[in-house]
């Protein structure tokens, strides 16, 4: 949503959809909120592992950053509360008892496994066409090949470059292996 546009409601029942104003108004300000409603059977699309790995297959290319918040169990060193007191033994006296220095002790800690929440990058990598050719592998093109040609064959060639000029880009030109099967059955249509 733009700053100025109104806010609109867009909701699938996987069937069709509508689009209709927000009654509740401008609440956002800015950017989409999305709600994902899943039905019982497919609550396995919620679990974290599942999560991570569609939005690696899916969006290891894009540049625009996905964030999941996730939860890990960390050690962390709590101090033991522990009222310390000095126990008299048979046959020794108050004055037997050794005193020790509060500030020579170093303080009792127990290790506790403590949950901690935070959000964690999903795709954090840049773009294939924005890294350096040099630190790019050849299965990382390929892997990016077959993602958006749907194909399963690497690609016969390859060519990462950037131009320079009044406007300057990067660019990954690809080479399939064989051509498609239809390439030359609508030859010289008229297309719209």
């Amino acid at each position: 949503k733009h700053n100025d546009d109104d806010q609109y409601i867009w909701e699938s029942d996987a069937a069709s959809f509508t689009v209709a104003k927000d009654p509740r108004g401008n609440t956002l300000g800015r950017g989409t909120h999305i709600s994902l409603f899943m039905k019982e059977e497919a609550y396995d699309f919620l679990e974290e592992h599942t999560i991570k790995d569609l939005v690696k297959k899916y969006s290891q290319f894009i540049n625009f950053p996905i964030h999941l918040w996730t939860s890990r169990t960390e050690k962390v060193e709590e101090p033991v509360d522990e009222e310390e007191e000095t126990e008299v033994k048979d046959g020794e006296t108050d004055d037997d008892v050794k005193v020790e220095d509060e500030d020579d002790e170093k303080p009792k800690v127990k290790m506790v496994d403590k949950t901690v929440y935070d959000w964690e990058a999903m795709n954090d990598n840049k773009p294939i066409w924005l890294r350096n050719p040099k630190d790019v592998e050849d299965a990382d093109y390929n892997a990016f090949y077959k993602s958006f040609s749907k194909n399963s064959d690497d690609p016969l060639a390859h060519v990462h470059f950037s131009a320079e000029g009044e406007v300057t880009f990067r660019s990954i030109l690809f080479v399939p292996k064989t051509a498609p099967y239809d390439l030359y059955q609508d030859y010289g249509a008229w297309k719209s």
